[in-house]
């Protein structure tokens, strides 16, 4: 039977963000905030952040919503993401939280109809960078109802049938995170200890690399690099994204600033680009391109050291590490590592050639590595459309049951 969602729940909130920065509101905080990024289309179990009892008694539309409620999120890239949560919390204004009404339909299947109606809620979005939808469309949506014992066979069918493929997928993410550990492990050792196993070793001074063969040298990153500092405007250097996985064009999701003026900095080819904040851990490269990006990144140009075997050696676990515990800050998420203290950490370097050598080695076993991780991708998410199908097709009739 159709009937809109608000037909077929007993009450329909959301919530809100206490102001941030304010510690009084997150300091010793134990009540679970549940916020979009939080939702699974799933079961959800925990929350990544908490709020404080000051919290809840300065801001009325925070409240408690029971286990069971389901939750769909209403803002930017997370609209359509649903869960159903297994605890007593409070969320953000993200999410619209629904309490079904048992008699009529159950939790699950009300996040399976939710789930599936991802489209009809981005055409009901508004706005510009980032659509929204309100409570309004939520409760307005219109669903095709079964019986409860419809409601029950399908979910003992679909729990059977998607735990299958969910094993399958459990499975292959599991070997392709062997792979990239094996992938790390394989630059870690060769940017530190060279490809020659058999090299004399000799006590490096460094804390995060102990030893290093007796012929490579110590020397600071500002002897390898020249900082370039200079500023640029956007429309006439192209914005780029600077990732975990490397430099590359600026990414569809990141909202475009259209900022007039020299805003940002310059890059060049070849040019070694990080980021300086702890939030961003990780993400660095060497520029394949010219560009602009973000004025919180260091741009280094190197001057004696091969572009690429920077691009693995400043991927290096150890290396990522001890750069971030040179920085300063209040608190994790607020950790920088400016480039007045980056300049003088030292680095051990093998002689140019040989940095050659172990950038040519590195890109050939791991671009055989990155291959198979990107074939089991392809695999696993050729499995998510298959579970994402057969949801589809049994919820709305089209792959009928034997139990029914």
């Amino acid at each position: 039977m159709i009937k809109r969602v608000k037909d077929v729940v007993t009450n329909i909130g959301s919530g809100t963000t206490p102001k941030s920065g304010e510690a009084r509101y997150y300091d010793n905080a134990n009540i679970p905030w549940l916020n979009s990024g939080d939702l699974n289309n799933g079961l959800v179990t925990t929350t990544s952040k908490c709020i404080n009892e000051a919290a809840l008694q300065d801001y009325s539309a925070l409240h408690f919503y029971p286990k069971g409620s389901v939750v769909v999120a209403m803002y930017g890239a997370s609209i359509g993401k649903t869960g159903i949560i297994d605890f007593e919390t409070t969320v953000n204004q993200a999410c619209c939280v629904l309490s079904p009404n048992e008699k009529e339909i159950s939790s699950y299947f009300l996040q399976l109809l939710l789930q599936l109606s991802k489209e009809k809620f981005l055409l009901e979005s508004f706005g510009g960078t980032q659509p929204n939808i309100s409570q309004k469309v939520v409760a307005n949506l219109l669903i095709d109802v079964p019986s409860r014992e419809e409601q029950e066979a399908i979910a003992a069918y679909l729990d059977k049938e998607c735990e299958k493929i969910g094993r399958q997928i459990e499975l292959l993410e599991r070997k392709a995170d062997a792979y990239s550990r094996l992938r790390h492990s394989l630059i870690n050792r060769a940017v530190t200890r060279g490809l020659n196993p058999n090299a004399p070793l000799k006590p490096s001074g460094l804390r995060w690399i102990p030893s290093i063969p007796k012929h490579w040298e110590i020397g600071r990153i500002r002897n390898y690099f020249n900082f370039r500092n200079e500023k640029v405007s956007e429309i006439d250097f192209a914005p780029l994204s600077v990732t975990k996985n490397g430099v590359v064009p600026q990414m569809e999701n990141v909202a475009k600033s259209m900022a007039e003026g020299d805003t940002r900095k310059k890059v060049c080819k070849d040019d070694f680009v990080v980021n300086s904040r702890s939030d961003r851990k990780g993400s660095c490269g060497t520029s394949p391109l010219n560009g602009s990006v973000s004025l919180i990144y260091i741009v280094l140009e190197p001057k004696h050291i091969d572009p690429q075997f920077a691009d693995y050696y400043f991927r290096c676990n150890d290396w990522v590490e001890e750069f971030y515990r040179n920085g300063k800050g209040i608190v994790a998420d607020l950790w920088t590592t400016n480039y007045s203290i980056m300049r003088n950490i030292e680095i051990a370097l093998p002689p140019h050639i040989e940095q050659q050598q172990i950038a040519a080695y590195l890109d050939e076993k791991c671009g055989k590595i990155d291959a198979i991780i990107e074939k089991i991708g392809t695999q696993v998410e050729l499995l998510k459309e298959l579970k994402r199908s057969l949801i589809n097709e049994v919820v709305t009739g089209k792959h009928p049951i034997k139990t029914l």
